[in-house]
């Protein structure tokens, strides 16, 4: 399973982010310079407001954590490429996993449904919230992954 996570770590370790592109910037301009109407902040065309703060902040929030958590390492020399395709894997961080928690945020009884079979069922949703600790042991470096996640599990009835 390491060596998945060390390959995994590799392929990550080589990706560079693209540039972005001028007609992006100037519309990034463009909207910047809009005037604001009714004196607030336009959060977006045809969305609930604040609706999709949490979606937005917690991936960026995990992209930043895990970010500052790797460590830095210089870059090498084209001439000094290891065999078979290992370069990097004696200095990759070794996060291991140290804890997992399921949070339920809401319970909710959607009530009987009849199944597409005919059965009576009762349909309960409930959402939580799944976090994930992973720490370096080495460097003592940490990293915590959190996850809303939503089920709905539907019981069959039997009146018997």
């Amino acid at each position: 399973m390491d060596d998945d996570f060390r390959e995994l770590e590799a392929e990550l370790r080589n990706l560079r982010p693209a540039t972005v592109s001028r007609g992006l910037l100037e519309r990034i301009a463009r909207e910047l310079d809009e005037p604001v109407s009714n004196g607030s902040a336009a959060v977006g065309r045809n969305h609930d407001k604040g609706a999709w703060v949490p979606w937005v902040i917690l991936p960026i929030a995990a992209a930043i954590a895990f970010a500052v958590a790797l460590p830095r390492q210089p870059a090498q020399s084209p001439g000094a490429a290891e065999p078979d395709g290992a370069r990097g894997l004696a200095a990759a961080p070794a996060f291991k996993p140290v804890s997992a928690q399921n949070l339920l945020v809401s319970s909710r009884d959607e009530g009987y449904v009849t199944l597409a079979d005919g059965t009576r069922a009762r349909r309960i949703r409930q959402s939580y919230v799944d976090t994930i600790t992973w720490k370096n042991p080495r460097t003592k470096a940490s990293l915590t992954w959190s996850l809303p996640r939503e089920e709905v599990r539907v019981t069959p009835i039997s009146y018997e």
